[in-house]
Protein backbone atom coordinates (compact mmCIF):
# COMPACT_ATOMS: atom_id res chain seq x y z
CA UNK A 1 0.00 0.00 0.00
CA UNK A 2 1.31 3.49 -0.87
CA UNK A 3 1.39 6.04 1.83
CA UNK A 4 3.21 9.49 2.10
CA UNK A 5 5.73 8.19 3.71
CA UNK A 6 6.87 5.12 2.13
CA UNK A 7 9.90 6.07 0.53
CA UNK A 8 10.96 6.57 4.64
CA UNK A 9 8.22 5.52 6.76
CA UNK A 10 9.55 5.84 10.40
CA UNK A 11 11.87 8.62 9.63
CA UNK A 12 8.83 10.71 7.58
CA UNK A 13 5.98 9.44 10.38
CA UNK A 14 7.89 10.78 13.41
CA UNK A 15 9.08 14.11 11.93
CA UNK A 16 5.34 14.96 11.25
CA UNK A 17 4.28 13.83 14.87
CA UNK A 18 6.78 15.61 16.42
CA UNK A 19 7.09 18.96 14.33
CA UNK A 20 2.98 19.03 15.09
CA UNK A 21 2.74 18.06 18.53
CA UNK A 22 6.03 19.71 19.65
CA UNK A 23 4.27 23.24 17.94
CA UNK A 24 1.61 23.16 20.47
CA UNK A 25 4.38 22.63 23.34
CA UNK A 26 6.19 25.76 22.40
CA UNK A 27 3.77 28.29 23.38
CA UNK A 28 2.71 26.53 26.92
CA UNK A 29 4.40 29.37 28.73
CA UNK A 30 3.57 32.34 26.67
CA UNK A 31 2.15 35.22 28.40
CA UNK A 32 -1.71 34.95 28.52
CA UNK A 33 -3.76 37.98 27.86
CA UNK A 34 -6.62 35.94 28.46
CA UNK A 35 -6.26 33.64 31.21
CA UNK A 36 -9.23 31.16 31.26
CA UNK A 37 -11.50 30.82 33.97
CA UNK A 38 -9.76 28.97 36.84
CA UNK A 39 -13.44 26.22 37.13
CA UNK A 40 -11.98 24.86 33.90
CA UNK A 41 -8.47 24.50 34.48
CA UNK A 42 -7.05 23.19 38.12
CA UNK A 43 -3.66 21.63 38.49
CA UNK A 44 -4.06 18.46 40.87
CA UNK A 45 -1.61 18.39 43.55
CA UNK A 46 1.36 16.23 42.69
CA UNK A 47 0.32 13.62 46.01
CA UNK A 48 -3.02 13.09 44.55
CA UNK A 49 -4.87 10.65 42.39
CA UNK A 50 -6.58 11.67 39.53
CA UNK A 51 -8.62 9.59 36.97
CA UNK A 52 -10.23 10.54 33.63
CA UNK A 53 -12.55 8.06 32.15
CA UNK A 54 -13.60 8.38 28.28
CA UNK A 55 -16.09 6.77 25.44
CA UNK A 56 -14.23 7.51 22.12
CA UNK A 57 -16.82 7.40 19.39
CA UNK A 58 -14.71 6.55 15.95
CA UNK A 59 -16.25 6.52 12.57
CA UNK A 60 -13.56 5.20 10.88
CA UNK A 61 -13.36 3.98 7.19
CA UNK A 62 -10.99 1.25 6.81
CA UNK A 63 -8.78 0.54 3.46
CA UNK A 64 -6.06 -0.88 1.78
CA UNK A 65 -4.43 -4.48 1.14
CA UNK A 66 -5.68 -7.47 3.19
CA UNK A 67 -4.15 -11.24 2.01
CA UNK A 68 -3.88 -14.85 3.03
CA UNK A 69 -1.14 -17.26 1.97
CA UNK A 70 0.00 -15.54 -1.45
CA UNK A 71 -3.53 -14.04 -1.95
CA UNK A 72 -4.22 -10.31 -1.44
CA UNK A 73 -6.91 -8.23 -1.83
CA UNK A 74 -7.83 -4.79 -1.68
CA UNK A 75 -10.08 -4.23 0.53
CA UNK A 76 -12.43 -0.97 1.47
CA UNK A 77 -15.37 -0.65 3.77
CA UNK A 78 -16.91 2.93 4.60
CA UNK A 79 -17.85 4.39 7.87
CA UNK A 80 -21.71 4.20 6.70
CA UNK A 81 -21.20 0.42 5.49
CA UNK A 82 -20.05 -0.02 8.68
CA UNK A 83 -22.42 1.68 10.63
CA UNK A 84 -25.17 -0.44 8.35
CA UNK A 85 -23.44 -3.87 9.38
CA UNK A 86 -22.40 -3.73 12.75
CA UNK A 87 -23.56 -6.33 15.27
CA UNK A 88 -21.76 -4.63 18.13
CA UNK A 89 -18.96 -2.03 19.19
CA UNK A 90 -17.34 -1.31 22.02
CA UNK A 91 -15.18 1.86 23.07
CA UNK A 92 -13.28 3.44 26.38
CA UNK A 93 -10.61 4.79 27.68
CA UNK A 94 -9.12 5.67 30.96
CA UNK A 95 -6.26 7.94 32.55
CA UNK A 96 -4.72 7.73 36.08
CA UNK A 97 -2.12 10.46 37.09
CA UNK A 98 -0.21 11.60 39.51
CA UNK A 99 1.67 14.58 39.29
CA UNK A 100 3.59 14.50 36.29
CA UNK A 101 3.29 10.47 35.70
CA UNK A 102 0.12 8.96 34.58
CA UNK A 103 -1.15 5.40 33.17
CA UNK A 104 -3.19 5.34 29.63
CA UNK A 105 -5.20 2.73 29.15
CA UNK A 106 -7.44 2.45 25.63
CA UNK A 107 -9.83 -0.49 24.03
CA UNK A 108 -11.65 -0.61 20.78
CA UNK A 109 -13.95 -3.94 19.55
CA UNK A 110 -15.81 -3.39 16.74
CA UNK A 111 -17.90 -7.02 15.57
CA UNK A 112 -19.66 -6.74 11.69
CA UNK A 113 -21.12 -9.36 9.35
CA UNK A 114 -22.66 -9.45 5.72
CA UNK A 115 -24.34 -11.93 3.91
CA UNK A 116 -23.61 -11.69 -0.23
CA UNK A 117 -25.83 -13.85 -2.89
CA UNK A 118 -24.58 -14.75 -5.60
CA UNK A 119 -26.22 -16.39 -9.12
CA UNK A 120 -22.96 -18.86 -9.36
CA UNK A 121 -22.45 -22.41 -7.71
CA UNK A 122 -22.74 -20.34 -4.44
CA UNK A 123 -25.65 -19.22 -3.61
CA UNK A 124 -24.57 -17.34 -0.49
CA UNK A 125 -21.44 -15.85 1.39
CA UNK A 126 -21.93 -15.01 5.14
CA UNK A 127 -18.83 -12.90 6.44
CA UNK A 128 -18.04 -11.66 9.98
CA UNK A 129 -15.10 -9.36 10.63
CA UNK A 130 -14.40 -8.52 14.35
CA UNK A 131 -11.56 -6.24 15.39
CA UNK A 132 -9.91 -5.61 18.88
CA UNK A 133 -7.05 -2.61 19.17
CA UNK A 134 -5.92 -2.00 22.87
CA UNK A 135 -3.39 0.26 24.20
CA UNK A 136 -1.44 0.29 27.22
CA UNK A 137 1.01 3.23 27.95
CA UNK A 138 2.59 5.64 30.53
CA UNK A 139 3.69 9.10 30.35
CA UNK A 140 5.64 11.81 31.59
CA UNK A 141 4.57 15.20 31.52
CA UNK A 142 7.94 17.33 30.32
CA UNK A 143 5.88 20.75 30.02
CA UNK A 144 3.36 22.47 31.92
CA UNK A 145 1.79 26.13 32.02
CA UNK A 146 -1.52 28.08 32.22
CA UNK A 147 -1.66 27.71 28.22
CA UNK A 148 -1.49 23.80 28.33
CA UNK A 149 0.93 20.93 28.85
CA UNK A 150 3.12 18.47 26.31
CA UNK A 151 3.69 14.68 27.35
CA UNK A 152 5.66 12.14 26.07
CA UNK A 153 4.14 8.66 25.51
CA UNK A 154 5.42 4.90 25.74
CA UNK A 155 3.72 1.70 25.09
CA UNK A 156 2.59 -1.04 23.41
CA UNK A 157 -0.49 -1.81 21.00
CA UNK A 158 -2.30 -4.93 20.84
CA UNK A 159 -4.27 -5.80 17.72
CA UNK A 160 -6.40 -8.85 17.07
CA UNK A 161 -8.10 -9.67 13.57
CA UNK A 162 -10.78 -12.21 12.96
CA UNK A 163 -12.54 -13.06 9.93
CA UNK A 164 -14.50 -15.77 8.73
CA UNK A 165 -16.15 -16.97 5.39
CA UNK A 166 -19.18 -19.62 5.52
CA UNK A 167 -20.40 -20.76 2.18
CA UNK A 168 -23.92 -21.82 1.16
CA UNK A 169 -23.67 -23.82 -2.21
CA UNK A 170 -26.79 -23.46 -4.99
CA UNK A 171 -26.93 -27.48 -5.53
CA UNK A 172 -29.63 -26.88 -8.89
CA UNK A 173 -26.12 -24.70 -10.16
CA UNK A 174 -23.95 -26.99 -9.55
CA UNK A 175 -25.88 -29.78 -10.94
CA UNK A 176 -26.59 -28.01 -14.02
CA UNK A 177 -22.85 -27.17 -14.00
CA UNK A 178 -21.53 -30.81 -13.32
CA UNK A 179 -23.56 -32.07 -16.23
CA UNK A 180 -22.31 -29.06 -18.84
CA UNK A 181 -18.78 -29.84 -18.08
CA UNK A 182 -19.50 -33.16 -18.97
CA UNK A 183 -21.10 -32.75 -22.24
CA UNK A 184 -17.70 -30.48 -22.81
CA UNK A 185 -15.68 -33.88 -21.96
CA UNK A 186 -17.92 -35.68 -24.15
CA UNK A 187 -17.99 -33.17 -27.46
CA UNK A 188 -13.80 -32.94 -26.79
CA UNK A 189 -13.02 -36.59 -27.05
CA UNK A 190 -15.46 -37.33 -29.99
CA UNK A 191 -13.72 -34.72 -31.86
CA UNK A 192 -10.28 -36.86 -31.49
CA UNK A 193 -8.11 -33.86 -29.24
CA UNK A 194 -5.06 -35.33 -27.91
CA UNK A 195 -4.74 -35.42 -24.80
CA UNK A 196 -2.49 -32.36 -23.85
CA UNK A 197 -5.21 -30.64 -26.06
CA UNK A 198 -7.79 -32.58 -24.34
CA UNK A 199 -5.99 -31.11 -20.83
CA UNK A 200 -6.21 -27.54 -21.57
CA UNK A 201 -9.56 -27.11 -23.05
CA UNK A 202 -11.02 -28.71 -20.16
CA UNK A 203 -9.20 -26.53 -17.93
CA UNK A 204 -10.80 -23.59 -20.05
CA UNK A 205 -14.16 -25.64 -19.36
CA UNK A 206 -13.26 -25.65 -15.81
CA UNK A 207 -12.82 -21.96 -15.35
CA UNK A 208 -15.75 -20.66 -17.52
CA UNK A 209 -18.01 -23.27 -15.98
CA UNK A 210 -16.45 -23.48 -12.32
CA UNK A 211 -14.21 -20.85 -11.28
CA UNK A 212 -15.50 -18.04 -13.44
CA UNK A 213 -18.99 -18.51 -10.90
CA UNK A 214 -16.94 -17.97 -7.94
CA UNK A 215 -16.77 -14.50 -8.57
CA UNK A 216 -18.75 -13.28 -5.67
CA UNK A 217 -16.03 -14.41 -3.79
CA UNK A 218 -13.55 -11.92 -4.27
CA UNK A 219 -13.38 -9.66 -1.25
CA UNK A 220 -12.58 -6.82 -3.87
CA UNK A 221 -16.26 -7.45 -5.21
CA UNK A 222 -17.87 -6.81 -2.07
CA UNK A 223 -17.58 -3.52 0.00
CA UNK A 224 -16.46 -5.56 3.03
CA UNK A 225 -12.52 -5.37 4.43
CA UNK A 226 -12.34 -9.03 5.14
CA UNK A 227 -9.27 -11.43 4.28
CA UNK A 228 -9.18 -13.52 0.73
CA UNK A 229 -10.11 -16.91 2.15
CA UNK A 230 -11.92 -17.89 -0.38
CA UNK A 231 -9.20 -17.02 -2.60
CA UNK A 232 -7.53 -20.04 -3.35
CA UNK A 233 -10.95 -22.09 -3.43
CA UNK A 234 -11.33 -21.70 -7.31
CA UNK A 235 -7.93 -23.54 -7.83
CA UNK A 236 -9.02 -26.27 -5.24
CA UNK A 237 -12.32 -27.01 -7.44
CA UNK A 238 -10.41 -27.01 -10.31
CA UNK A 239 -7.96 -29.64 -8.96
CA UNK A 240 -11.23 -31.59 -7.68
CA UNK A 241 -12.69 -32.23 -11.17
CA UNK A 242 -9.80 -33.05 -12.83
CA UNK A 243 -9.17 -35.66 -11.04
CA UNK A 244 -13.01 -36.49 -10.89
CA UNK A 245 -12.37 -36.37 -14.53
CA UNK A 246 -9.05 -38.23 -15.20
CA UNK A 247 -10.62 -41.24 -13.27
CA UNK A 248 -13.51 -41.89 -15.93
CA UNK A 249 -11.33 -40.56 -18.82
CA UNK A 250 -10.24 -44.45 -20.06
CA UNK A 251 -13.40 -45.22 -19.91
CA UNK A 252 -15.00 -42.25 -21.72
CA UNK A 253 -12.34 -42.84 -24.69
CA UNK A 254 -13.14 -46.56 -25.05
CA UNK A 255 -17.40 -45.25 -25.06
CA UNK A 256 -16.37 -42.80 -27.67
CA UNK A 257 -14.44 -45.00 -29.84
CA UNK A 258 -16.76 -47.81 -29.70
CA UNK A 259 -19.51 -45.28 -30.98
CA UNK A 260 -16.97 -44.26 -33.68
CA UNK A 261 -16.28 -47.73 -35.05
CA UNK A 262 -19.41 -49.20 -34.44
CA UNK A 263 -20.79 -51.10 -37.83
CA UNK A 264 -24.66 -51.74 -37.02
CA UNK A 265 -27.40 -49.26 -35.45
CA UNK A 266 -27.56 -51.57 -32.28
CA UNK A 267 -23.81 -51.59 -31.53
CA UNK A 268 -24.00 -47.90 -31.75
CA UNK A 269 -26.69 -47.12 -29.69
CA UNK A 270 -25.13 -49.37 -27.19
CA UNK A 271 -21.92 -47.59 -27.14
CA UNK A 272 -24.43 -44.42 -26.90
CA UNK A 273 -25.81 -46.06 -24.11
CA UNK A 274 -22.19 -46.59 -22.47
CA UNK A 275 -21.79 -43.20 -23.10
CA UNK A 276 -24.79 -41.17 -21.35
CA UNK A 277 -24.37 -44.03 -18.07
CA UNK A 278 -21.09 -42.60 -17.94
CA UNK A 279 -21.67 -38.93 -18.00
CA UNK A 280 -24.75 -39.48 -15.48
CA UNK A 281 -22.02 -40.87 -13.11
CA UNK A 282 -19.24 -38.63 -13.86
CA UNK A 283 -22.25 -35.94 -13.24
CA UNK A 284 -22.94 -37.65 -10.17
CA UNK A 285 -19.35 -37.29 -9.05
CA UNK A 286 -18.06 -33.68 -9.76
CA UNK A 287 -21.47 -32.49 -8.43
CA UNK A 288 -21.26 -34.22 -5.36
CA UNK A 289 -17.22 -33.20 -4.95
CA UNK A 290 -18.31 -29.22 -5.77
CA UNK A 291 -20.95 -29.57 -3.26
CA UNK A 292 -18.73 -30.53 -0.65
CA UNK A 293 -16.03 -28.27 -1.62
CA UNK A 294 -18.59 -25.31 -1.47
CA UNK A 295 -20.20 -26.55 1.96
CA UNK A 296 -17.48 -24.77 4.39
CA UNK A 297 -16.65 -22.36 6.31
CA UNK A 298 -13.08 -20.45 6.99
CA UNK A 299 -11.64 -18.34 9.30
CA UNK A 300 -8.03 -16.61 10.34
CA UNK A 301 -7.58 -15.17 14.17
CA UNK A 302 -4.25 -13.15 14.09
CA UNK A 303 -2.95 -10.54 16.59
CA UNK A 304 0.57 -9.49 17.74
CA UNK A 305 2.00 -6.56 20.34
CA UNK A 306 3.55 -2.97 18.80
CA UNK A 307 5.30 -0.83 21.22
CA UNK A 308 5.37 2.50 19.92
CA UNK A 309 6.57 6.05 21.22
CA UNK A 310 5.02 9.17 21.05
CA UNK A 311 4.09 12.62 21.70
CA UNK A 312 0.75 14.54 23.56
CA UNK A 313 -0.51 17.78 23.89
CA UNK A 314 -2.86 19.94 24.97
CA UNK A 315 -3.19 23.95 24.26
CA UNK A 316 -5.74 25.67 26.01
CA UNK A 317 -7.77 28.30 23.80
CA UNK A 318 -9.16 30.56 26.49
CA UNK A 319 -12.33 30.29 28.15
CA UNK A 320 -13.89 26.70 28.18
CA UNK A 321 -12.55 25.75 24.82
CA UNK A 322 -9.14 23.92 24.07
CA UNK A 323 -6.97 21.70 21.11
CA UNK A 324 -5.51 18.28 21.80
CA UNK A 325 -3.45 16.25 20.02
CA UNK A 326 -1.17 13.12 20.00
CA UNK A 327 0.60 10.73 17.54
CA UNK A 328 2.61 7.84 17.74
CA UNK A 329 4.99 5.42 15.87
CA UNK A 330 5.61 2.06 16.84
CA UNK A 331 5.95 -1.59 15.57
CA UNK A 332 9.82 -1.47 14.45
CA UNK A 333 9.72 -5.21 12.89
CA UNK A 334 8.58 -6.74 16.64
CA UNK A 335 4.72 -6.69 15.82
CA UNK A 336 3.63 -4.92 12.54
CA UNK A 337 6.55 -3.75 10.47
CA UNK A 338 5.41 -0.17 10.89
CA UNK A 339 2.47 1.44 12.53
CA UNK A 340 1.78 5.45 13.24
CA UNK A 341 -0.73 7.29 14.58
CA UNK A 342 -2.53 10.87 14.37
CA UNK A 343 -5.47 12.15 16.10
CA UNK A 344 -6.26 16.07 16.96
CA UNK A 345 -9.74 17.56 18.14
CA UNK A 346 -11.51 20.97 19.34
CA UNK A 347 -12.34 20.59 22.74
CA UNK A 348 -14.89 22.08 25.13
CA UNK A 349 -14.73 22.08 29.17
CA UNK A 350 -18.49 21.49 29.72
CA UNK A 351 -17.77 21.77 33.52
CA UNK A 352 -14.78 21.30 36.28
CA UNK A 353 -15.09 17.48 35.43
CA UNK A 354 -17.34 16.79 32.19
CA UNK A 355 -15.44 17.31 28.85
CA UNK A 356 -16.57 16.54 24.83
CA UNK A 357 -14.33 16.70 22.20
CA UNK A 358 -14.45 16.43 18.44
CA UNK A 359 -11.64 15.79 16.22
CA UNK A 360 -10.16 12.86 13.57
CA UNK A 361 -7.99 9.84 14.27
CA UNK A 362 -5.68 8.68 12.00
CA UNK A 363 -4.13 5.14 12.06
CA UNK A 364 -1.67 3.17 9.62
CA UNK A 365 -0.76 -0.96 9.98
CA UNK A 366 1.74 -2.65 7.84
CA UNK A 367 1.91 -5.99 9.29
CA UNK A 368 3.09 -9.54 7.74
CA UNK A 369 3.87 -12.65 8.76
CA UNK A 370 2.48 -15.86 9.11
CA UNK A 371 0.77 -15.93 5.48
CA UNK A 372 -1.12 -12.69 6.98
CA UNK A 373 -0.70 -9.34 5.55
CA UNK A 374 -2.64 -6.42 7.07
CA UNK A 375 -1.59 -3.47 5.22
CA UNK A 376 -4.55 -0.99 6.06
CA UNK A 377 -5.27 2.38 7.24
CA UNK A 378 -8.50 3.38 9.34
CA UNK A 379 -9.20 6.95 9.57
CA UNK A 380 -12.50 8.96 10.41
CA UNK A 381 -14.23 11.77 12.67
CA UNK A 382 -14.17 10.82 16.57
CA UNK A 383 -16.37 12.26 19.33
CA UNK A 384 -14.98 11.90 22.44
CA UNK A 385 -16.94 12.61 26.13
CA UNK A 386 -15.13 12.55 29.13
CA UNK A 387 -15.38 12.60 32.86
CA UNK A 388 -12.68 13.40 35.57
CA UNK A 389 -12.75 12.78 39.69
Amino acid sequence: MTTPFTKHPWAAALRLTVTALCFAGASLHAGDKNPIDAKVVETPAPDRWTFLLSMPGWLAATSGTVGVDGVNSKVYLSAENLLKHVDMIGSISAEARKGRFGIYGDFLYVSASDGVGSDGLVSKVDVRLDQTLADLEVNYRVLEGPRGWLDVRAGVRYTNVYNKVTLHPDDDAIDNASAELVDALADRLREGLSDLDLTGRLRGAIATRVSGRLEDLRPERRSFAVAPLGGRLPGRLDAVVERAIDRRRADFRAAVRAEAEATTDALRAAAQERIATLKDRLGNEIASALKSGLDQSASLNEWWLDPYVGLRARYNLGGAFYLTAKGDIGGFGIGSKLTWQLSGALGCQVSRSVSVEMGYRYLYTDYDANGFVYDVTQSGAQITAGIAF
